[in-house]
């Protein structure tokens, strides 16, 4: 936390009397994690500290007692690297908000800004560990987790916002779509102007209530992740294109499946990013047939998945945007709200995976994610 006469940060420590802090070593260096182990103590007397040589041994301490208030991770280690392990943490719900420091053995620009990125709330390296770099790393970690905790604080008060909102607009929605439907059928003996005004009533509301429907998805996408079981990809991807076959064969649409790997995953969110990417190949398509593809690769202990078509394809400067609520890279020709690409990035990164676009050569759109592999 921020020292107010100071300004400087400052470590949140215990009142006198409460329950010492619990801290989580992963190293596999028996010496490396005493030495972590005396600074805390020195900087916090009376911290417990619980230490583990390996990310699985880690995972077992979390499963036994997830009450840890902070985590130091080594990068070098015998099952997997830091970064996975940092990716493994965060996808503990009593850990994701957890401050994370990434010690690493060399002082190295590249792998601090990775593991930031990753999850890591603060880098520090062995080679200088001084008692004021050590405590720099631990205090501002847990700001960032601090600050961290208060924006999830927030998103929940907007999401409850959201849900709120959306049964009040519901709850007068349907009655003008009720009257608009009875409007339409009493006014049978009048001009047709009149029934067609009627119907556009009705059916605005409609697309008024969907539009509505899909923000409320877009809230709670990604939040609602339970247990996460390993999966085999390729019964996703068979249910989604599945799901999806009316769609495909009304436009004589082909599509290829090759995929293998599995994956811990929330199989109904994923087969639904999967679904969203099969049904955008299908809105945006060229003149052509479409031909989808779905297939995957392998890359470090990460499951890419990727969609290839050879639709309209994405402008390059909007690439980006695509995944921000309500963007669309072709707005005027075809329906939507422009939250599909959105919901399924949110569902990716709760799963601790990315999503992103590319063109495809040849032409059209490639939509890879990433998942960490069983």
């Amino acid at each position: 936390m921020i020292d107010p006469a100071t300004g400087a940060l400052a470590l949140e420590t215990n009142p006198a009397g409460s329950e010492p802090r619990r801290f989580l070593i992963i190293d596999d260096d028996d010496l490396d994690r005493m030495v972590i182990e005396r600074k805390l103590g020195q900087m916090e007397p009376g911290a417990v500290c619980c230490h583990a040589a390996t990310a699985d041994a880690a995972l077992r301490l979390v499963a036994e007692d997830p009450a840890f208030d902070a985590a130091f991770v080594d990068f070098a280690m015998p099952d997997e690297d830091g970064l996975s392990t940092i990716r493994a943490l965060r996808r503990q719900k009593a850990l994701e908000l957890v401050p994370v420091i990434m010690v690493t053995g060399s002082a190295d620009p590249v792998l601090a800004a990775s593991s930031i990125i990753e999850g890591a709330d603060a880098y520090l390296s062995k080679e200088d560990m001084t008692d004021s770099r050590f405590a720099w790393a631990l205090v501002s970690a847990s700001e960032r987790a601090r600050l961290r905790r208060e924006a999830r604080a927030k998103e929940i008060a907007m999401r409850e916002f959201a849900f709120n909102a959306a049964h009040d607009l519901k709850s007068p929605l349907n009655g003008i779509t009720g009257f608009a439907a009875l409007l339409a059928k009493a006014v049978d003996d009048v001009s047709p102007q009149a029934r067609e005004f009627a119907s556009k009533i009705r059916t605005q509301g409609l697309k008024m209530a969907e539009m509505i429907d899909s923000m409320l998805d877009y809230a709670i996408a990604g939040e609602a992740i339970g247990e996460t079981p390993v999966v085999a990809l390729q019964d996703v991807a068979d249910d989604a294109v599945a799901s999806t076959r009316a769609e495909l064969d009304a436009i004589a649409a082909s599509i290829r499946v090759s995929v293998t790997g599995q994956a811990p995953m929330d199989r109904i969110q994923i087969e639904r990013v999967l679904r969203n990417l099969i049904l955008n190949a299908v809105k945006y398509r060229a003149s052509a047939i479409p031909e989808i593809a779905i297939r995957t690769r392998h890359v470090a202990g990460t499951l890419a998945v990727e969609v290839a078509d050879n639709g309209v394809g994405v402008p390059s400067d909007l690439r980006d945007r695509i995944f921000e609520p309500m963007q669309r890279a072709h707005h005027q020709s075809v329906d939507g709200h422009g939250l599909g690409l959105a919901i399924s990035r949110k569902i990716i990164n709760a799963h601790g995976g990315r999503i992103w676009c590319e063109a495809r050569p040849g032409g059209g759109s490639l939509f890879t994610f990433t998942l960490p592999e069983a």
